[in-house]
């Protein structure tokens, strides 16, 4: 399916306008979209100054205004450290991180089977210790990123989880956390505001509790989430769920009920990632949205987000879309994130299952360095890479399907997919 817009036409020229291509690519097709590239940083400030006004009523973290809870608040200094780095990522040559997802640990009382930290698990490999984790905190934070986000795993399993959030610098980044919630019981979820936890998303696979549990594996785990995210707001914590969007899922209708139990719960934020396939199901492309249904959830996203609803759809499908963008989002995998996995192995993002190398053999300047150099990086891409065909091809595909994960980029070619 491919699909043009039009934002301006004048005597039936297109001046501006961008045709979504049936592999999610988006190319510039009016005669001005040269001029839009040019001035693409200030068409991006402009659509996400935009959106921060409509969501000023979102919440609130020490008196500064939260329309986004990936991102820190409005007149914070990582808000402005994160707008430098947004500024000198369209100036310079290669961009400058904005967050960086770190697994802490691969233990976990789940059994997910879509799991995306999969196959991850090393048997006698040992985490990273606390020495060397904060200290890869700190390397981040000199690197210019404003959000540092835990996950696993479990994050909660990890003994010193609360130690490692509090030295997150809070002048510079803002400590946020992804859960499958079995664990947030009074004394977590007071240790989480103590450690001064900027904001928490809870997992749940499905609305419907029967199928949340099933699709984990730990009985009652969706009545569990749900209390834990009650009690996180007691406690002042920014929340927001954290699901995914299938095939036959979005032929159920299911964000539309997500948004609505997101709605009752009353929580801060939605982020609905794309299915992507990955970790337990790298190989598995059978739930992928169809291009139809991905314009369903973008449009459904964007009609969201301009009613100014509460809570927000934040939707890969919209991050993925023209307006996603122009807004400056699209593929955030080496450009503005990357992750960390719990034995210090850096990848693209959280999905992509690619190692560029490992912190405790390579300074995490130059993997990053490395890793934007790279033919599959070294580019802007509006589409997810992981969804690409081509890019699977070159980068998925030829994984043996026994491989821990990530697996090395040295092995894989050194190729620019789009080619």
């Amino acid at each position: 399916m491919e699909k043009e817009e039009v934002y301006l036409k004048l005597f039936n020229t297109k001046l501006i306008s961008f045709k979504k291509l049936g592999n999610g690519k988006i190319v510039g097709t009016g005669i001005l979209n040269p001029l839009i590239e040019k001035l693409r940083l200030f068409v991006m400030l402009y659509l996400q100054s935009n959106f921060y006004s409509n969501y000023n009523n979102l919440g609130r973290w020490k008196g500064k205004i939260v329309p986004n809870t990936f991102a820190p608040p409005v007149g914070s200094r990582p808000q402005f450290r994160a707008l430098k780095g947004l500024i000198k990522s369209h100036l310079l040559p290669h961009p400058t991180p904005i967050a960086m997802t770190l697994a802490v640990t691969y233990r976990c009382m789940a059994h997910c089977v879509h799991c995306s930290a999969g196959k991850h698990h090393k048997e006698g490999a040992k985490e990273l210790t606390t020495k060397e984790a904060k200290k890869l905190i700190d390397d981040a934070l000199k690197l210019g990123v404003t959000i540092i986000a835990f996950t696993g795993g479990e994050p909660l399993l990890r003994e010193d989880l609360f130690e490692l959030i509090s030295h997150v610098d809070q002048r510079k980044a803002m400590p946020i956390m992804f859960s499958n919630g079995f664990l947030l019981t009074d004394e977590n979820v007071q240790k989480l505001a103590d450690a001064g936890l900027y904001s928490i998303f809870v997992s749940l696979d499905s609305p419907i509790p029967e199928e949340h549990n099933k699709l984990r594996g730990v009985p009652e785990l969706f009545e569990t989430a749900v209390n834990g995210i009650k009690k996180l707001k007691s406690k002042g914590v920014l929340v927001g769920i954290s699901s995914y969007a299938t095939r036959s899922a979005t032929e159920k209708k299911m964000y539309l009920k997500l948004h609505e139990l997101g709605k009752e719960l009353g929580v801060h934020n939605i982020i609905y990632f794309d299915g992507v396939p990955t970790g337990n199901m790298l190989k598995n492309t059978s739930e992928l949205l169809t291009p139809e249904q991905r314009e369903e959830i973008y449009k459904y996203s964007s009609k969201v987000f301009k009613e100014k609803v509460v809570p927000p759809l934040s939707s890969q499908s919209w991050q993925n879309s023209v307006e996603g963008n122009l807004s400056g989002i699209g593929c955030l995998a080496a450009n503005i994130q990357y992750y960390v996995s719990a034995y210090g192995d850096v990848a693209p993002c959280d999905f992509t299952p690619i190692s560029f190398g490992n912190i405790r053999k390579i300074p995490l300047k130059k993997i990053w360095s490395t890793m934007v150099s790279h033919p599959a990086y070294s580019h802007r891409s509006s589409f997810c890479r992981m969804q690409d065909p081509e890019f699977r091809r070159y980068y998925i595909d030829p994984i043996p399907d026994d491989a821990k994960l990530p697996y090395p980029i040295t092995k894989l070619p050194r190729v620019d997919y789009q080619i």
